[in-house]
């Protein structure tokens, strides 16, 4: 005890103390409802705001999360159908390659046949006309070795 008066005597502290701590008791019991009340509530409206916020925000999240997924979804399925859309034009493009390819090569076996045909029909006509001529020409070439 003699440690804490120098202590109360430096801070000026007398008989009043209680008095004024007792005021202060009072004063803060008539003005808590008034100002601590309507400061909780304010507290708690504000507290309240940034929760629903934060709810809100991660419901956003969570939505466009959905959204990201739905759109790569699309996407690979516009991607598959392109790509499905492009192989069923390549083999049809192809398959009308491969019969004009197959027309043409007809078209050209048969003149191939048709010339090769008229070239050997020559042939046999001349053939006929030389053999015909060679009695012709070995009777020419026998009077002519005679002589």
């Amino acid at each position: 005890m003699d440690m804490i008066k120098p202590i109360i005597e430096a801070l000026l502290i007398d008989k009043t103390v209680l008095i004024q701590f007792g005021l202060l008791l009072l004063f803060f019991n008539l003005l808590a409802p008034l100002f601590f009340k309507r400061i909780q509530e304010i507290l708690e409206i504000r507290e309240g705001k940034t929760t629903k916020l934060e709810n809100n925000a991660h419901a956003v999240y969570k939505q466009a999360e959905d959204l990201a997924e739905q759109y790569k979804a699309k996407i690979e399925k516009t991607h598959q159908d392109s790509q499905n859309e492009n192989h069923k034009r390549k083999s049809e493009i192809l398959s009308k390659e491969k019969e004009l390819i197959k027309a043409e090569e007809e078209k050209i076996s048969s003149e191939y046949e048709d010339r090769k045909s008229k070239i050997l029909k020559d042939m046999t006509d001349k053939r006929v006309t030389v053999m015909t001529e060679a009695d012709k020409l070995a009777s020419n070439l026998v009077e002519k070795l005679t002589k």
